[in-house]
């Protein structure tokens, strides 16, 4: 993949004229990047992501995700992208616009595992004989946690519904941008227990 195509701005704060496939084309080229220059890759991805603009109108319905990304420490970084890579239950967001909510789909061989690590959480739902749904949001537009003049749409999960112990689903929090028709770039973010908040992956959905 030519890594030239970052010498060109990619400016699309002010439309999304760019199109769904040139927008992919930088984020597989950032993709690339993390491979050879990590610091690089993911600068690559926070240009883009800064290029993008708050949804609207907000997604509705179905999404597919796919995760573009991870940013937690090399060791970890190594180990979990070979785990993904071979078997990744996340498969994307259903999104209630109308109710400014929505939730996260995954594969049904995840919902034995997804018991044990939260055994009292009650509320996973049918989707389908390949997928489940669980881990509500709430929907809202603000400023990203690391750009404040950047309008995103904030997933939050800080919410009675999920889960609190063990693993918590309560501390994570989103943020989407759309970067062209039909493509958006998400970051996740997660508040450990000393109060930090830490920017932890990259995400892209399209719309079903």
């Amino acid at each position: 993949m030519n890594e030239q195509i970052f010498t060109q701005p990619f400016d699309l704060s002010q439309s999304c004229d760019v199109g769904l496939e040139a927008a992919e084309t930088y984020v597989r080229a950032a993709q690339h990047r993390l491979k050879d220059d990590r610091a690089a890759g993911l600068a690559a991805l926070d240009d883009i992501f800064r290029c993008g603009s708050a949804p609207r109108p907000a997604p509705d319905g179905r999404h597919c995700g796919e995760l573009v990304a991870l940013d937690l420490t090399p060791g970890l970084n190594g180990l979990l992208g070979g785990l993904t890579e071979r078997w990744l239950p996340w498969q994307g967001k259903v999104f209630d616009a109308a109710n400014n909510r929505g939730d996260n789909l995954f594969t049904r061989d995840a919902y034995l595992p997804a018991r044990v690590l939260w055994p009292f959480h009650r509320r996973y739902r049918d989707d389908g004989p390949a997928t489940y749904r669980a881990f509500d949001f709430h929907t809202s537009v603000g400023p990203s946690r690391q750009d404040a003049a950047l309008d995103v749409l904030r997933l939050d999960y800080n919410l009675p519904a999920n889960p609190r112990l063990f693993v918590t689903i309560r501390r994570v929090l989103d943020e989407v941008v759309q970067v062209a028709d039909g493509y958006y770039l998400g970051k996740a973010y997660v508040r450990w227990y000393w109060g930090a908040w830490s920017m932890v992956a990259y995400f892209a959905l399209r719309p079903a």
